[in-house]
């Protein structure tokens, strides 16, 4: 059975978005941004944001789907009690899913350094 992000990882809210973007901290990579804050509950969050920048809402979907995916086979990286949001640059349409992917890592691991 796949393993999917379970509804208590998701963050919806647009409040919570927004905390993270004011008062967390971010870290960049040439596809991606990972905005990152503290939520001091007993799980971690994530959110994905891509902007019409990227493309049209068919290229834009084809990005959040491909980070949905990738956070999906690295659930053991993220910390507990921490917000995740990873923003997609206007590349992120243009680059193999592999290339998306290390990004992705390489900032996970630069946020638990922190």
């Amino acid at each position: 059975m796949a393993r999917i992000l379970a509804e208590k990882n998701k963050i919806r809210k647009r409040r919570d978005f927004t905390k993270t973007y004011k008062k967390g901290h971010s870290t960049i990579a040439p596809s991606v941004v990972l905005c990152y804050r503290n939520n001091h509950l007993d799980t971690f969050r994530c959110g994905f944001t891509v902007s019409k920048k990227v493309g049209k809402a068919v290229e834009r979907n084809k990005v959040r789907r491909r980070m949905k995916e990738i956070v999906r086979n690295h659930l053991d990286l993220f910390t507990t009690g921490t917000d995740y949001i990873f923003v997609a640059r206007k590349k992120a349409n243009q680059v193999e899913f592999c290339r998306l992917e290390d990004d992705m890592l390489n900032l996970i691991k630069r946020a638990r350094k922190k």
